[in-house]
């Protein structure tokens, strides 16, 4: 039994997953709440870690709060360090997430850049070396001269 030459050939367009479709579109909205919730999250997890929160100590309230769930993530050091660290690493990762999308293009863009051979490079930070002693020596003779004359006015 011969089948239609379009059933045997494949598709020349593969239909991706909804799940991809989504996650490859942009949620405005969803990204600016993950930029500010991400560092939050940072930060409360390394007050975990730390076991301190500004002068009150953690240690003592964590893992005692008498529902179950939330003290088997705190209830000995162990866990309280792996929640902890979970917190910080999801924090970055978002942020890391959320950092590609502005990364890629910089990347292509410092591949066209012109970059100076060593030895133009070494020069110009000797002239930068230079100007920086230059300026230094002369706001400390400006400290020399102006110094004993504002003793003087103010007499101290």
């Amino acid at each position: 039994m011969a089948k239609n030459k379009n059933e045997m050939k494949p598709s020349k367009y593969k239909e991706e997953s909804r799940v991809m479709n989504i996650l490859k579109k942009e949620y405005k909205f969803e990204n600016w709440l993950l930029a500010v919730l991400s560092p939050i999250l940072i930060l409360y997890g390394i007050y975990i870690l730390l076991g301190r929160f500004g002068s009150r100590d953690l240690t003592e309230i964590l893992g005692q709060s008498g529902i179950g769930i939330i003290d088997f993530f705190f209830n000995t050091s162990l866990k309280r360090h792996l929640t902890g660290g979970f917190l910080v690493l999801v924090g970055v990762l978002v942020i890391v997430y959320l950092a590609i999308p502005f990364v890629k293009p910089s990347l292509a863009e410092m591949k066209k850049v012109n970059w100076p051979t060593g030895k133009k490079l070494a020069r110009s930070a000797a002239r930068v070396f230079t100007f920086l002693v230059f300026l230094m020596i002369i706001f400390t003779i400006y400290e020399l001269i102006l110094n004993p004359i504002f003793d003087l006015i103010y007499g101290i």
